[in-house]
C-alpha cells in the first residue's frame, strides 16, 4: 500500500468516526472552526495507530451514534470539536 493511499485510508477513518461522533469536519472547516492544519493533525493521530483494521470494522458494524473506542487516539479532538 503506498504512503497516498494509506493516508486517503486514514482520512476516511478520521471523517466517518467524526461523522459517528456527530460532527462534520467538513463544515466545520467551512466555517472556520476547524483549521486544515488541524485537521491533518488529527489525521496524523491515526495514521499513526495500530488498530485501523478494527476500526475500519467497528465503523462498518456499528450503528449510527458510536462510542469511541479505547484505542482512539483522537479522542480529545473529537471532544473539543463537539464543544464548538
Amino acid at each position: 500500500m503506498t504512503y497516498e493511499t494509506k493516508r486517503n485510508a486514514h482520512t476516511q477513518l478520521v471523517l466517518a468516526m467524526a461523522d459517528r461522533q456527530g460532527l462534520d469536519l467538513q463544515e466545520l472547516m467551512m466555517r472556520a472552526e476547524l483549521s486544515e492544519d488541524r485537521f491533518e493533525h488529527a489525521v496524523d493521530r491515526c495514521f499513526g495507530c495500530t488498530a485501523p483494521d478494527a476500526c475500519k470494522c467497528l465503523l462498518e458494524t456499528a450503528g449510527p451514534q458510536l462510542n469511541l473506542p479505547d484505542y482512539c487516539r483522537n479522542e480529545a479532538f473529537f471532544d473539543d470539536m463537539r464543544s464548538k
